[in-house]
């Protein structure tokens, strides 16, 4: 695994562990890193506000 890069990860906003950017949960606090990206939740696991009005 030395040929990944670290901008293949992200900082789980929840538990602060180092988790794969593709995982759809974090393997630690099992919060949702893909919908966090994606930008359906916050970083509190709470639904994003629609900002397109």
């Amino acid at each position: 695994m030395q040929d990944i890069k670290s901008e293949e990860y992200v900082i789980c906003p929840c538990c602060e562990n180092e988790v794969y950017k593709e995982a759809i949960t974090c393997p630690f606090c099992n919060f949702g890193i893909m919908a966090w990206l994606e930008g359906a939740i916050n970083a509190d696991g709470e639904p994003a506000e629609n900002v397109s009005k």
